[in-house]
């Protein structure tokens, strides 16, 4: 865990949230904003989401809107093959 990139969420009365360590932002609509870290992926949901600064450089997001419910979720990766196919 020596090289992991730290993950930092910080949420403020529900309405200011900042997250660290984002690596890859899936989607961001008004009710869900889903981002990969670094060995999962967080969905935040809630209403009137809106991304305020996002850096997938420095891995920085903040969002303002109302926060219902953060959820991790452990990535799943398989790799695919021919070999799968004919199974």
């Amino acid at each position: 865990m020596e090289n992991a990139t730290r993950s930092n969420l910080t949420l403020e009365n529900r309405i200011n949230l900042s997250l660290t360590g984002v690596r890859k932002i899936r989607t961001t609509e008004p009710a869900q904003i889903v981002a990969d870290l670094e060995n999962c992926t967080i969905v935040i949901t809630g209403s009137g989401l809106s991304v305020e600064n996002l850096s997938v450089k420095e891995g920085i997001l903040d969002l303002v809107g109302i926060v219902n419910s953060i959820r991790y979720v452990q990535s799943v990766t398989k790799k695919w093959s021919f070999k799968n196919i004919f199974r």
